[in-house]
């Protein structure tokens, strides 16, 4: 969804694009501008002939070159995705890219990795957002989510979509660490009160509204297999989450329960389901409540709850699936 992008430009660059278009023409109509019969370059009567052949040329380039340097001015300057370029393109709707069903445990994940994102570009980590922003559910997110919460607001979706264009755009070329932690922590409360308005739309208008997000099997995010020593290693962590919980840093807290702790609460839940659906929905439960808070109310004493109880049913998950003993 990268436009012809103005606004990603700096008035200077604009300008260098200028002056390259002026030399060019005046480069082009030197090289090929007729030469009066008789006469030779750079004669009186050669150089009149050159400005007459160059002229129009010259009036195009500069009416062409006025137009880019003030739609640089009016975008490019101001703040991002406020403009109407950035408006413009968000008057449709966006075309989904999966297809996939937007849940309210997938809304969370996707305001979840919009603060990965912005935590990494405040650590300066370029790269590590640049990754994080093309491979998580954040990104795929907020252009699948956009036809259900147009559906019932519309400006919403809008303004969400308006800030991805410039996210995206800063992913693609810019780079620049202050918009993209800015742009991301912006998505990522628009995410949060996307979920609100889908929470309480009609079960007609939104997929999101689902009564219970853990009723539908929950896909798996990794190929890596269900061993002994994985389960082990999340059950560790998830009982360090508990202690840490009151007094870890948020992000350390995110860090860990981002990881592997995360996506095996996915693998391990279609397996779990047929061999006992109320200790998949408990587990599901358990950890869509971390989710919960990390994504919104942050309340350590509900992490710190929900990461024990979390541990203790996926031991019990594992003896069930007969991969501890």
């Amino acid at each position: 969804m990268i436009e012809l992008h103005i606004g990603g430009a700096t008035t200077a660059s604009i300008l260098v694009s200028v002056i390259v278009i002026f030399f060019l023409v005046f480069a082009f109509s030197f090289a090929f501008g007729d030469i009066p019969s008789g006469e030779s370059r750079f004669s009186k009567e050669w150089l009149a002939a050159w400005s007459h052949a160059t002229l129009p040329r010259l009036i195009a380039a500069a009416l062409f070159s006025a137009a880019l340097f003030a739609g640089s001015s009016l975008y490019g300057d101001g703040d991002p995705g406020s403009g109407p370029a950035s408006a413009a393109g968000c008057d449709d709707p966006v075309a989904p890219l999966t297809g996939g069903e937007v849940t309210d445990a997938r809304i969370l994940l996707g305001s979840e990795g919009m603060l990965q994102i912005a935590d990494a570009a405040a650590d300066g980590r370029v790269d590590g957002a640049q990754t994080l922003f093309f491979s998580l559910n954040a990104h795929s997110l907020t252009h699948d989510i956009d036809a259900p919460l147009r559906a019932v607001d519309e400006g919403l979706a809008r303004d969400l979509c308006r800030r991805v264009i410039v996210l995206e755009n800063q992913m693609a070329g810019t780079l620049d660490v202050a918009v993209i932690e800015r742009e991301a922590r912006a998505i990522a409360d628009m995410l949060a009160q996307a979920r609100d308005v889908l929470a309480n739309a009609p079960p007609s208008s939104s997929s999101a509204s689902a009564l219970d997000p853990c009723s539908n099997p929950i896909g798996a995010v990794t190929s890596d297999p269900l061993t002994a020593a994985r389960l082990s290693s999340v059950i560790d962590t998830y009982r360090q989450v508990d202690r840490d919980a009151l007094a870890a840093p948020a992000d350390e807290l995110r860090a860990a329960f981002g990881g592997d702790a995360h996506n095996l609460s996915h693998n391990i839940d279609g397996p779990l389901r047929r061999a006992d659906l109320q200790l998949a929905l408990d587990l599901c439960h358990s950890v869509l409540q971390i989710e919960r808070e990390f994504a919104g109310d942050y309340n350590r004493d509900v992490i710190a709850a929900e990461s024990l109880t979390t541990a203790r049913i996926l031991e019990e998950a594992g003896t069930t699936l007969g991969i501890l003993e």
